[in-house]
């Protein structure tokens, strides 16, 4: 009887699979290989890597590039990704789409972030038109409400666009802090914390077969979000009450105890050597200057995330490893097209940019 509910309930879930499967490995046959990229770091000019990025499935979205820049690239790049998070969503079984949404939902924070810096200081509409990539509120069905908050004149009427969303509260308490400071930084600490702790609990609410693979990855990105603003909050000399409510208060391989002691810590180094010892000490680089350490810190844990992601689509290509592999895969991908056009644009030599790809 019990191997016959399996079986079931593994034919139901290859049935339930089998359309993101068929599409994500049409999609990773897009995927631009380590050589490939290599050689786009040759290109002598963002004129050279457009043209080139053309031939790939880069194409479509580069159609409307009218001045070649670093800028206008990077944004087309990104349109690209949201495209294929989009499919993954779309195709992807519908017990597993909460938590993909919530994952990309780190875009929609990004333009509400900078909506709200574009407000207050007079921004014009035209420019955040282009600024905000309003294709992702396609997924969110939230477009409309994105472009009307563009048209409102300041920080409150956003913030009163935004009644009766997941932000509201998050914004209301930041809109304290706005008023007595004008900074809208405190927006964004809030909305960081927000998604990251959301990010862990949606992570849980998928089915038990999916709930590992979802609550490592997740668990992962939450556990770097709170290294990375400990340290930066620590360069920047921010006091540890500040700092405690930058961070979440759940965690993955870290525990509270640890989080305290990091943030307590007198200086970055002691901040850093307490890292050393712990479970991501592994991944952190000889130190060198503080933002190629992060850069190169994230690098590894990203690296790590998404070759354990990798192994675990090989294993079973019927769970949430499939459209997560991929989607974390094109995000490295972007990031190294994005280090490539800003690195051609000041000019590296071509070895200097290979030397910082993922």
């Amino acid at each position: 009887m019990q191997n016959a509910r399996g079986r079931k309930e593994r034919v139901t879930r290859v049935s339930a699979y089998s359309q993101v499967v068929v599409k994500v490995g049409v999609e990773r046959s897009y995927l631009i290989d380590r050589r490939t990229l290599q050689n786009l770091a040759e290109c002598k000019s963002s004129e050279e890597l457009i043209s080139r990025l053309k031939r790939s499935i880069y194409r479509s979205v580069l159609k409307g590039i009218e001045t070649p820049s670093a800028e206008e690239l990077q944004y087309s790049l990104k349109e690209e990704l949201i495209r294929l998070y989009r499919r993954m969503v779309d195709y992807s079984p519908e017990e597993i789409r909460s938590f993909l949404k919530d994952y990309i939902s780190k875009l929609e924070i990004e333009n509400l972030k900078a909506l709200l810096r574009g407000k207050n200081v007079g921004v014009s509409q035209r420019t955040l038109v282009k600024r905000l990539h309003l294709s992702v509120e396609d997924i969110f069905g939230r477009r409309e409400l994105f472009i009307q908050a563009i048209k409102d004149r300041d920080v409150k009427s956003v913030i009163e666009r935004f009644r009766g969303t997941e932000y509201e509260p998050i914004l209301l308490e930041g809109m304290h802090k706005y008023e007595e400071t004008g900074s809208t930084k405190f927006f964004d600490f809030s909305l960081d914390r927000a998604y990251y702790e959301n990010l862990l609990n949606s992570a849980e609410a998928v089915p038990w077969v999916d709930r590992e693979i979802a609550s490592s990855f997740a668990g992962t990105e939450v556990d770097l979000f709170n290294i990375v603003t400990i340290i930066r909050s620590k360069f920047l000399g921010y006091p540890s009450h500040s700092i405690y409510r930058m961070v979440t208060h759940r965690f993955y391989k870290l525990t509270e105890s640890q989080i305290r002691t990091l943030i307590s810590s007198e200086s970055l180094d002691s901040v850093l050597n307490a890292i050393k010892e712990g479970y991501y000490g592994k991944f952190l680089p000889t130190l060198g200057r503080l933002e190629e350490t992060l850069i190169k810190f994230k690098m590894a844990i990203k690296n790590f995330t998404s070759s354990a992601l990798e192994k675990k689509r090989v294993m079973n290509p019927f769970t949430i490893a499939s459209p997560l592999s991929l989607m974390v895969r094109k995000e490295v991908e972007v990031e190294n097209l994005m280090m490539i056009s800003s690195a051609i644009e000041f000019g590296w030599k071509p070895e200097d940019i290979t030397s910082i790809l993922l």
